[in-house]
């Protein structure tokens, strides 16, 4: 099954829990929840007993574990099923440390200033002076870097740069002599 199959399986499976629930039939649709309920705790379940499997396995685990993590569907059912292995702040870090030398690329950088309530507060810096949208582009790069390592996070603010102090007007010196 392909990564677009699954996109349209998830729509299909959004589009009948609404169907589900618009059922005229209090019972029904308290049934169909419940069986909804039961399968996904069904495939918790599953993963996290796959999880502990791969574990036990020792280094060869931690390759297959790493694989895991690395594939975009499979992340995305741990995080839905609080499985993932490793923690939003670990991840949002390596995110800003994966997209930090493209930053730099361009003069600029990005800081944790704070994680809170699942909310970052990150600060941009520096930007190449010859690019007016330099500032737009960083930002558009570290929302890049963060939604995919952490699309659990609820948000981000990017707090203003602090001002570069003032540079003299080029021009002849007018210093006393």
């Amino acid at each position: 099954m392909s990564l677009g199959s699954i996109s349209r399986e998830g729509r299909r499976l959004e589009e009948l829990i609404e169907r589900l629930g618009a059922l005229p039939d209090p019972q029904a649709r308290e049934l169909g929840q419940e069986c909804l309920h039961s399968l996904l705790q069904l495939y918790g379940d599953g993963l996290a007993r796959i999880l502990q499997l791969v574990n036990n396995e020792g280094a060869p685990g931690e390759k297959v574990r790493d694989a895991l993590l690395r594939d975009k569907l499979v992340r995305g059912l741990l995080l839905i099923h609080g499985l993932h292995p490793v923690s939003l702040e670990q991840r949002l870090m390596g995110a800003l440390a994966k997209i930090r030398p493209y930053l730099k690329s361009h003069g600029g950088d990005v800081e944790l200033l704070g994680l809170q309530d699942d909310v970052a507060r990150l600060r941009l810096s520096g930007a190449c002076k010859t690019c007016p949208s330099s500032s737009v582009t960083l930002e558009l790069a570290v929302r890049q870097a963060i939604e995919e390592a952490c699309p659990d996070l609820a948000g981000f603010e990017v707090e203003a740069p602090e001002p570069e102090p003032a540079q003299p007007a080029p021009g002849p010196c007018l210093a006393v002599r």
